[in-house]
């Protein structure tokens, strides 16, 4: 028994050592963790841990490669460059103490001069790392959960009014890829949907572009509607490395036609990761062929002509290229290239960079710094304008293996208060609610306080607004209209400031006559004059702002000239306001008009030219109070305000509680209508102790959240069972109530852990 033992241990490790050697690492590391108890030799023990080390840190799982490399090490594992490994997972991880004490340990084992500058550099990346802890961030972001998967999802890029981007979730015809375990890569396709204010559910994109093996990058070219893109095994599958190749998009009919090789292209080495130039003339790609500075340089080349012609290719050496691996290049503009690198001077794994290009070079790189880079590998960046646009990263804590993250330039904290009064009394009016409404359509209410005030929080930089006041038994007024285009700094915007958004809304009152003011005529005449017409259009707004009223127009005059004359006179002025505004389409049927000549006159012994001024008035009456129901709508009305303060006060009690000290929680979703306590359901059926949080963030979203984990480790269990429920779920950290990164988390935790 104990030789069958032994034998069928043997031969489980052959199988894994066999699909070690042919790269399929995730196939190998799940052999290699089967057989790893069953080992008794010390020193088989220390080389599968070390191969597991390594399968998991070639597809990118660095916290479990840091599990099995530390097995390696503790057991004194007899490959030197070991030591190295471990530092570079471990800085992945965010560990930079214990990276840097795993660099020294290398460089005793005396590596290769190239090895030794190589350390060098983490060594200076691990400083850097503290020297940057307390930069200004300069963006939010946030983890697209409506398109991520538990699978990778990298690279997006723009195509006319869409997103494509590449994923690796399996599809009805997907087959395992086993050097991930994941699905091959395709195309797939999203819209951002401006009333929500997410992206749609993808879907695969339409045409043969698609293969049966794994697609990479894309980049669309607009001048020409060709798309390049990075192809990997061939369209046979057959190759062994990757390619670019092209494919025209027909906007007409959305698809893509059946790929053709790009005229540069090898099968000694690979090439792909291509990046347009705005003008469309230039290309850059990422490429191991001979003539680079080492691993993967960025290369490019220029369109001969406007056909399919290209330069022979070109390095764009130092200083963007080095002797590790530069990846992903993206230019946005003319002013300079974005690209991902490891053998610059950053966070841990990949960090995207940007250089200026100067005269005929591009100058020294500049590190984007949190939260753009994370320790993990941060690429794949591309603008959407200049303030927005996306990202991947393979960063702790998100829906899956790499995830697309939106980002932001951070913006001000700029709000909108007004004040709502009686315009006859100029007594505050409380209960009136206020609209507030973007240019995309998205809406939010508020009721005025007991002081007639009201105020929206959260606004969004380069956005117009307006806003209007609603009461039951008030006119509707104007809409006032305002933008916060070009602000640069935190604001309440308000008559305080410059921005005149107060109400003066006219109570409806039955039998009252509501005065027109500033209507002139000229001597004994009843044509509209010309300034007339400005107090005119705002009874046409209060029309249009009022649909279910209808108006006598009222004419009057002084007690100058006779009864008679004054009467046909003020009957004909009262029809000519009617007809001007007939002429701006207000219904007739709406509309009635009555001269009352001197028979009821304001001031009945007026003497002064004043006071005959007064008499001579235009004015209009509600005929149709009755009709208006006010008694019903006020209840309407209630119910309103009720709810909007219902609503107001359930998102302020339901909203993150400034926890003392570090801590982790699952974000489930991010939404921009208001919080609704229904996607928490499934959780709260199945976990009813658990602690949800729906929170209104400064950007606008209300993002619902679940529990509370004092250690990473136990955020992620809960992860993977809530997201066995359905959701795309991802790990979010705080610190005394703010949100901060899983890497400054971790760093926190490190540094108790060491005090302590």
């Amino acid at each position: 028994m104990l030789l069958c033992s032994v034998q069928l241990m043997s031969q489980s490790l052959k199988k894994a050592n066999t699909q070690f050697n042919l790269k399929n690492y995730m196939a190998a590391a799940h052999l290699y963790e089967e057989v790893f108890p069953k080992i008794k030799d010390r020193d088989e023990i220390t080389e599968v841990a070390y191969k597991v080390g390594e399968c998991y840190r070639l597809v990118n799982k660095y916290y479990k490669a840091n599990l099995w490399y530390k097995k390696a090490v503790d057991r004194r594992y007899k490959e030197n460059d070991v030591h190295f490994k471990y530092a570079t997972t471990l800085m992945m991880a965010g560990d930079y103490k214990l990276a840097e004490k795993m660099l020294k340990a290398y460089l005793a084992t005396r590596p290769s001069p190239e090895m030794i500058e190589l350390t060098k550099l983490k060594l200076e990346s691990c400083k850097f790392i503290k020297t940057h802890e307390n930069r200004a961030n300069l963006f939010e972001i946030r983890n697209l959960q409506e398109i991520n998967t538990k699978y990778g999802e990298f690279s997006p890029t723009t195509v006319k009014e869409k997103i494509v981007f590449t994923s690796s979730r399996f599809t009805r015809d997907s087959i395992t890829y086993n050097i991930t375990g994941e699905g091959f890569e395709n195309f797939y396709e999203t819209y951002f949907n401006h009333e929500t204010q997410l992206f749609e559910s993808p879907r695969l994109l339409p045409g043969t572009i698609n293969s049966r093996v794994n697609n990479g990058t894309l980049v669309f070219d607009p001048n020409t509607n060709v798309g390049y893109f990075m192809q990997c095994n061939g369209l046979s599958g057959d190759d062994k490395n990757c390619n670019i190749y092209t494919t025209y998009y027909n906007e007409i009919e959305n698809t893509w036609s059946k790929p053709v090789i790009f005229q540069h292209n090898s099968k000694e080495y690979s090439s792909g990761h291509p990046a347009i130039s705005p003008d469309g003339k230039t290309l850059y790609y990422v490429s191991d062929r001979p003539g680079g500075l080492g691993g993967t340089d960025i290369w490019k080349t220029e369109r001969t002509d406007f056909g399919a012609s290209w330069s022979e290719p070109v390095n764009i050496g130092a200083p963007v290229n080095t002797p590790l691996n530069e990846m992903f290049p993206y230019m946005f503009d003319d002013a300079g290239l974005y690209f991902s690198s490891n053998g610059h001077v950053g966070y841990g794994g990949l960090d995207i960079y940007y250089a200026e290009w100067k005269d005929t070079v591009f100058d020294e790189p500049q590190n984007m710094y949190e939260p753009i880079n994370s320790s993990a590998d941060d690429f794949g960046i591309v603008f959407i304008n200049g303030r927005s646009g996306m990202f991947t990263s393979n960063r702790t804590g998100g829906v899956g293996e790499d995830d697309i993250y939106f980002f932001n330039a951070k913006g001000y904290e700029i709000g909108a208060k007004g004040i709502v009064l009686d315009a006859e009394t100029g007594k505050p009016v409380e209960h009136a609610i206020v609209v507030l409404t973007d240019h995309t359509g998205i809406a939010d209410s508020v009721a005025t306080d007991h002081e007639g005030v009201y105020m929206f929080n959260m606004l969004q930089q380069d956005m117009g607004y307006y806003v209007v006041s609603l009461k039951d038994d008030y006119l509707n007024p104007q809409k006032k209209s305002f933008t916060t285009e070009g602000i640069q700094q935190n604001i309440i915007l308000s008559s305080a400031t410059g921005y005149d958004l107060d109400f003066k809304i006219t109570r409806i009152v039955e039998g009252k006559e509501y005065e027109i003011k500033d209507i002139y005529y000229d001597l004994d005449k009843f044509s509209l004059r010309p300034e007339s017409i400005v107090e005119l259009d705002t009874i046409i707004s209060i029309m249009q702002n009022n649909p279910e009223i209808c108006i006598q127009i009222n004419s009057h005059t002084d007690v100058r000239a006779s009864e008679e004359y004054n009467i046909v006179l003020s009957n004909n002025r009262a029809k000519s306001v009617v007809d001007y505004l007939i002429s701006k389409s207000i219904d007739t049927k709406r509309l009635s008009w009555q001269g009352w000549g001197k028979t009821k006159l304001a001031i009945p012994n007026a003497q002064t030219e004043e006071e005959h001024q007064a008499n001579r008035r235009t004015t209009f009456t509600i005929v149709n109070f009755a009709e208006l129901h006010l008694g019903e709508k006020a209840v309407f009305h209630m119910q309103a305000v009720d709810n909007i303060k219902s609503k107001k006060e359930k998102i302020a009690a339901s909203s993150e509680p400034k926890i003392e000290g570090v801590y982790f929680r699952l974000q489930i979703a991010a939404t921009k209508k208001s919080c609704n306590s229904a996607a928490f359901e499934k959780i709260v059926n199945l976990y009813p102790s658990i602690e949800t949080y729906c929170t209104q963030y400064p950007d606008g979203f209300y993002r619902y959240a679940v529990g509370y984990y004092m250690f990473l480790e136990q955020a992620e269990a809960m992860k993977e069972k809530i997201d066995a429920l359905g959701y795309n779920s991802f790990i979010v950290a705080f610190k005394n109530g703010t949100r901060i990164s899983i890497q400054q988390a971790m760093s926190e935790i490190q540094n108790n852990t060491d005090k302590d």
